[in-house]
């Protein structure tokens, strides 16, 4: 993954991305990659990112957690 000055890690995004998604009762695939996305995106918004940032990577490893994402969702439901 490409190194970047953020002021959070990946593993912070991933448990906004989850909470979010549980918000908004994501539960398909092509669904989280787009909250991946959008989440990415209001983080660029309000500066904690660059607009010049390569991103790609980080939402590549973020989108891969979706298997991490679905267990974290079935973790809540029992």
């Amino acid at each position: 993954m490409t190194n970047i000055n953020l002021s959070f890690t990946p593993e912070d995004m991933f448990r906004e991305v989850v909470a979010r998604g549980r918000e908004q009762a994501v539960t398909d695939q092509a669904a989280y990659n787009y909250l991946v996305e959008e989440v990415i995106e209001e983080h660029r918004k309000v500066g904690e990112m660059h607009t010049d940032d390569p991103t790609e990577d980080f939402e590549r490893h973020l989108q891969g957690r979706w298997k991490d994402y679905q267990a974290m969702l079935d973790t809540d439901a029992t």
